[in-house]
């Protein structure tokens, strides 16, 4: 009995042990459910806190997203409205550069058609004489088209000795004279214009520097070779003659005629030295040297391309007429075209360039007018920076380009600024900015 109860002591000991330990632990989870309980408070206090500055990031965000769409369309209308209001800006003909001003005639002025030149001849039965004319007279003899343009719109002066070959019976030599306005003294001048000298009877074109009366001193000759394309004629005229006011005188001639050979069955009419025409183009003038007149104006873009050659670009942002446009970037430079966009790379310098620039992308609202055209015939798209027209080959139209709508889009715009400045063909009459070239 007494080693029963001694058993029992211990168990009941044993379990007062088991209790206080089970009291210990169950104390321990308690106060690491409080804990936890704690750290649940915090967690759940700081993703509320996450989330409202989330909402609140995001809210933000919306609110920047709306004002700068508000923003854009605001830039995108100011910009339409800008490019239509500067679309009736016209661009003066005359461009001064540096110290010295250059005068220009591209033969295109309606209110002066031939730009102040007046028209002699030598001998009152001369049938050949200065004209203005456009497009090809002969496919043997004169250009195909004008320097400027470069198509059936452009204009030119030519000495025709085919016409002299039709109405004179002399095989004398008649000449005929382009005599400039009068020039102002300065210490130098640069003459320069572009010729053409194109059939097997051409005979020199010469130019005089006249002081008083008479026919002038000889300064330049040009003897050919006979030639399609234009080229590019270049004089300085110094101080010996600039001191003074002076004219410049351009000189052609011919001694095209007609006789007759006789048969026994009648004669037979024979046209004599009659592929001789002559032609100039694109006259520039300036009161310095020729040297001291870049070929890349100041404010040029420039870029090197693969055959070493440097290409400059300017931007105009005021609108023109594509003519009127072509026009204006003979007065940037004697070289000067509107531009030639021959490869992916050239249309990517154009792009990133405008981009750049907010007044740029402002104008470029509006398009910017290329060189490339089918005026000369429809669906036929050229280039015809150089006055002899050549076929395109890199083409980078928006889709749906060219639509020629209305039968009257002749010209190759850099259309569209939402998609690269893609090109659409537009009316050679609307008013765009424009990109002139020149390479050197």
């Amino acid at each position: 009995m007494a080693g029963l109860q001694t058993t029992f002591t211990d168990i009941s000991h044993q379990m007062n042990i088991s209790k206080h330990d089970l009291q210990s632990t169950n104390n321990l989870l308690t106060s690491e459910q409080q804990l936890a309980a704690k750290l649940l408070a915090k967690l759940s206090t700081k993703e509320e806190l996450l989330n409202q500055t989330k909402e609140e990031l995001a809210n933000v965000l919306g609110l920047a997203k709306t004002e700068l769409d508000k923003l854009r369309d605001q830039l995108l209308t100011s910009s339409k409205t800008l490019a239509k209001c500067q679309g009736t800006v016209d661009i003066p003909q005359v461009g001064v550069s540096g110290d010295y001003d250059i005068s220009y005639c591209g033969f295109e002025d309606s209110n002066d058609l031939n730009c102040g030149f007046t028209i002699t001849n030598a001998g009152s039965s001369s049938y050949v004489h200065w004209a203005r004319t456009s497009s090809k007279v002969h496919s043997s003899t004169g250009p195909s088209h004008d320097h400027t343009y470069g198509t059936p719109h452009g204009h030119y002066m030519m000495a025709d000795a085919y016409y002299q070959s039709q109405h004179s019976s002399s095989s004398s030599v008649y000449d005929t004279f382009l005599t400039s306005k009068t020039f102002k003294p300065a210490t130098n001048y640069c003459l320069r214009f572009w010729y053409n000298m194109y059939g097997r009877d051409i005979r020199p074109i010469n130019v005089f520097v006249k002081i008083n009366g008479g026919r002038g001193n000889p300064v330049l000759t040009l003897n050919g070779p006979s030639s399609t394309s234009w080229k590019l004629a270049q004089v300085e005229i110094d101080h010996e003659y600039t001191q003074h006011s002076f004219q410049f005188v351009i000189e052609a001639s011919s001694d095209a005629h007609y006789s007759y050979s006789y048969h026994s069955y009648g004669s037979t009419k024979n046209y004599v030295k009659q592929y001789g025409n002559v032609a100039i183009d694109d006259v520039f003038v300036a009161n310095t040297t020729c040297k001291d007149i870049p070929v890349c104006p100041p404010n040029a873009y420039k870029r090197q391309n693969a055959d070493n050659t440097t290409s400059c670009y300017t931007f105009h942002t005021s609108g023109a007429t594509w003519f009127h446009a072509a026009d204006t970037c003979k007065t940037d430079s004697h070289e000067g075209h509107l531009v030639v966009i021959d490869s992916d790379d050239e249309q990517q310098f154009l792009v990133n360039t405008i981009q750049s620039d907010i007044t740029l992308m402002t104008a470029g609202q509006n398009g910017f007018y290329t060189n490339g055209n089918d005026q000369g015939s429809e669906g036929t798209y050229q280039w015809t920076d150089s006055g002899v027209a050549t076929t395109i080959k890199y083409f980078n139209w928006h889709q749906g380009q060219p639509n020629d709508v209305g039968s009257s889009q002749d010209c190759i715009l850099m259309q569209y600024p939402d998609d690269g400045y893609k090109w659409g063909d537009v009316n050679c009459d609307e008013k765009h900015p424009f990109i002139c070239e020149m390479t050197y």
